[in-house]
């Protein structure tokens, strides 16, 4: 992905730095298939697996999973104003990560919530 920076040197920098290493960040990052109208990288499939998880542990409660990933967003975007930002994301690629995890909790439950017993 273009424009994507882990070397700003800023606080949130070294604390991604010590979550996730740069080589890995730098692998996610790699472009899978861009268009004008989509956008999938590596992290496409961190995205679309964070949902799958997320439905194992709350099978019905998918409007926390939609705010979580909203609010995720939105954090992420704020972070990279100013300075050396952290993650600088096309608007169409901050659409698709919704996609991705919000269609991850879906498909998870389309697949295994018809053996899950819900109260």
């Amino acid at each position: 992905m273009v424009g994507v920076s882990q070397t700003g040197g800023t606080l949130l920098d070294k604390i991604v730095d010590a979550i996730i290493p740069p080589k890995i960040v730098a692998f996610l990052n790699q472009d899978i298939f861009v268009r004008s109208w989509i956008w999938i990288n590596y992290w496409s499939f961190v995205h679309f697996f964070a949902g799958v998880g997320f439905f194992f542990l709350f099978p019905t409660r998918i409007w926390i999973w939609v705010i979580i990933n909203v609010v995720f967003e939105i954090t992420e975007y704020l972070l990279a104003f100013g300075g050396h930002p952290l993650f600088v994301e096309e608007f169409i690629d901050i659409i698709w990560d919704l996609v991705f995890s919000i269609g991850g909790f879906l498909i998870a439950q389309l697949i295994f919530g018809r053996f899950m017993k819900f109260k």
